[in-house]
């Protein structure tokens, strides 16, 4: 009996060994196919290993590495978390899962994984600069250059992700370093010239910095990429509206902007006052009675349209406007102006009177002087 258990015990130990080595077999053929790039195949050999031998950790590091370079993340989650139950993994692993949720924009549990990876190694370079791409979804612009310039401290070779430094410039430009940005933007974009947003925001950058010449340039860039897209339209607009002061050029911008997005209040009401400068003043009041409604607590859209009303000889509804906003903001005077050219035209004197009082409050001077000429 006991001669038959020595035997039944090789054979297992023999048949065990067997499929060790062939798992190995899979392990290093799969090896090879990921040195070679080809990693359909390679992902077929890693998951033949851990077929035949589940408790095979390297194998679910080499797996979830190939599937997160052919976009499969969540499978590589699921092989770091097998990989993870059969001890701890290395920094390495860590990244992989760090990588691989973000992608699938669990971004807290990405810095979980990052964060880990820094703590083990704090020389890990990758680590800072998937950190800050982490941070950049989550618009913690305060906390990512930091990273980024870790990042680049450490790395022995030239940067070619556009999208890196898309987001580097993009953070400067929040951080109102728009030089800074200007330089990183370049960079985006001359690695790749079909860069549409990376085009934008260096168009941005260049319009914050008065930089009008250049901001058109790349505006336009972006928007022979994108013609659709609303924000490059706007952007132009806004080159025109604040720098330029040009606001019959303006218009066509915003125009074509908010055709395209009609959800934009801002958009609306820089439409509105580019109308009303221009004397449109229906159009004015149709487009900025859209920006009220898209922003009832908007107390500039307000005024805008009550002036648009006030042009219009509409005077009630005019003063309908100008009164919500004098209750929103005790010391609005533009509302009181505009409300005593309308109660002037009423014949109300007592109530121009009394915005001429709350406007000699407010130190108004100019406006209070020009509207004591209306007084009778």
């Amino acid at each position: 009996m006991k001669h038959i258990i020595s035997i039944i015990a090789a054979v297992f130990i023999f048949l065990q060994s067997f499929s060790q080595t062939t798992a190995r077999e899979w392990y290093n053929k799969g090896l090879e196919l990921k040195k070679a790039e080809k990693y359909p195949e390679a992902i077929t050999a890693f998951k033949k290993a851990s077929a035949i031998n589940a408790k095979y950790p390297d194998v679910y590091y080499q797996l979830a590495w190939c599937c997160n370079e052919k976009e499969q993340y969540q499978d590589a989650v699921d092989a770091l978390q097998k990989e993870e139950k059969l001890g701890s993994p290395g920094a390495s692993s860590k990244f992989e899962m760090g990588y691989a949720y973000r992608q699938l924009a669990k971004y807290d549990d990405a810095l979980k994984y990052i964060n880990k990876v820094i703590e083990l190694d704090e020389d890990y370079a990758l680590a800072y600069k998937e950190r800050g791409l982490s941070k950049f979804k989550q618009k913690k612009y305060d906390e990512i250059l930091d990273d980024y310039e870790k990042y680049e401290s450490l790395i022995a070779k030239d940067i070619t992700s556009s999208y890196y430094y898309y987001t580097k410039g993009y953070t400067q430009n929040e951080k109102e370093r728009y030089s800074d940005a200007t330089a990183s933007l370049k960079k985006a974009v001359a690695l790749d010239d079909t860069y549409d947003a990376a085009y934008a925001e260096l168009g941005y950058a260049y319009y914050k910095l008065e930089d009008n010449d250049n901001a058109f340039v790349n505006y336009q860039k972006a928007i022979k990429l994108a013609p659709k897209e609303s924000t490059y339209l706007s952007g132009v607009g806004d080159v025109y509206f604040d720098n330029v002061k040009d606001y019959a050029a303006a218009i066509p911008y915003y125009e074509k902007a908010t055709a395209l997005n009609t959800t934009g209040k801002t958009l609306y009401y820089r439409l509105g006052w580019c109308y009303n400068d221009q004397e449109k003043y229906s159009l004015a009041a149709t487009t900025l009675k859209k920006a009220v409604e898209l922003d009832p607590e908007s107390t500039t859209a307000k005024t805008e349209l009550g002036y648009a009303y006030y042009k219009l000889d509409r005077y009630d509804d005019a003063l309908k406007l100008f009164v919500q906003v004098m209750n929103a903001n005790k010391k609005s005077e533009l509302s009181r102006y505009y409300a005593g050219f309308c109660y002037a035209l009423k014949k109300d004197q007592a109530s121009l009177k009394n915005m001429i009082a709350e406007l000699e409050g407010l130190n108004s001077t100019k406006y209070v002087e020009t509207l004591k000429t209306y007084v009778k």
